[in-house]
């Protein structure tokens, strides 16, 4: 076959402008009855299980590793392997190709590989309802159409062959039916910052709501004889409130970031020495005094390493010259205490003398 090939390759060189053409025209027939050859050693290699044995697994993975394809390519060949050869039962009967009238064009070198895809992808599209008669004559349309057509003309044949025969077209997706909702809840904000709700629940939920609520929404007397300000609106908020606040404190409760949801509060630094400053000697001091008094721990709970070459005790020349750390306040702010963001500002340090000029 080699040989066969070279002197067809010198034959091409010496060949007139008329007959380069019909030599273009034999090698593409020749090509695509090597391919029709090809599929069936494919589905010969299937046949006998050989991928298993070889430590491949399937006869995708075979062609693969063997002949260096793409995972796609290889798939595609073992497909049209499948549908355009004959067919073998375990018995040994021989069966006609899924595809004959592909196959025997594939064969005769009268449609390619593009061709042959588009039937194949069309044929497995047909509705398992359409009948045999009507599969074969959609089957020996398209490989009739096919001499004629590109790979993109057919298979716009192949989609309005689809249409006539499944008019009714494809079944629509089964959409699971959403669980009957309890009621609905809607709220909203208001301009004064207070929140409005707006909503109902279904006969089955309501009573254990009312029942709820009711509980929580009794009446509590601040003393004997003295009857609960609060009217019926309001004490039945506050109920809503302590079973918000019950529900938060549950363990199945839902959480944010690992922690319950919880609010921060940020305070002016004048209200809150203010209002506390008497109560609270820490807050007595200036945020300047308390943020370096804050320094000033951190400094002496962790001192810095000493420089190789320069003990704990030594000092380099431009430290005589410099300010000693101020010592560090005895008491720190109070947990949680939020401080001001404080200003940069600038300081003068004295530096070693200037030697007299001149």
């Amino acid at each position: 076959m080699v040989a066969c090939l070279d002197q067809w390759r010198e034959s091409i060189v010496g060949c007139e402008d008329a007959g380069l053409q019909a030599q273009v025209r034999n090698i593409e027939t020749v090509s695509r009855m090597l391919h029709a050859v090809m599929l069936e050693t494919v589905a010969e290699l299937e046949f006998r299980h050989l991928a298993a044995t070889s430590g491949f697994g399937t006869t995708k993975r075979l062609l693969a590793g063997m002949l260096h394809l793409s995972a796609t390519e290889a798939g595609m060949r073992v497909a049209h392997a499948t549908q355009l050869t004959a067919r073998r039962t375990v018995s040994g009967e021989v069966l006609p190709p899924v595809l004959p009238k592909t196959a025997a064009a594939l064969a005769a070198g009268q449609i390619g590989v593009g061709q042959v895809r588009v039937i194949a992808e069309t044929m497995s599209a047909i509705p398992n309802s359409v009948g045999a008669e009507q599969r074969e004559a959609a089957e020996a349309d398209l490989a009739r159409y096919a001499h004629s057509f590109t790979p993109a003309s057919l298979h716009k044949i192949g989609r309005h062959i689809l249409a006539h025969l499944n008019q009714e077209g494809p079944q629509p997706p089964q959409e699971p039916e959403p669980a009957p909702a309890a009621g609905e809840l809607r709220w909203r904000e208001r301009r004064d910052g207070r929140l409005g709700f707006e909503g109902f629940l279904e006969s089955e939920h309501s009573g254990a709501f009312r029942s709820l609520i009711e509980q929580f929404a009794a009446p509590r007397p601040a003393a004997e004889g003295i009857p609960d300000p609060r009217t019926t609106p309001q004490r039945n908020a506050d109920a809503l409130l302590e079973v918000c606040g019950l529900a938060r404190a549950a363990q199945d409760c839902p959480t944010t970031g690992g922690e319950p949801p919880h609010l921060t509060l940020t305070l002016d630094w004048e209200a809150l020495r203010t209002s506390l400053g008497a109560r609270d000697p820490r807050l007595r001091d200036t945020p300047e005094r308390l943020s370096g008094s804050t320094v000033g721990l951190r400094r002496e709970n962790h001192p810095r390493r000493p420089r190789r070459g320069v003990g704990t005790a030594g000092r380099r020349a431009g430290d005589a010259h410099r300010p000693p750390l101020p010592p560090p306040r005895a008491h720190r702010p109070g947990p949680g205490m939020r401080l001001p963001r404080l200003r940069p500002t600038t300081r003068t340090l004295p530096g070693p003398p200037l030697p007299a000029l001149g």
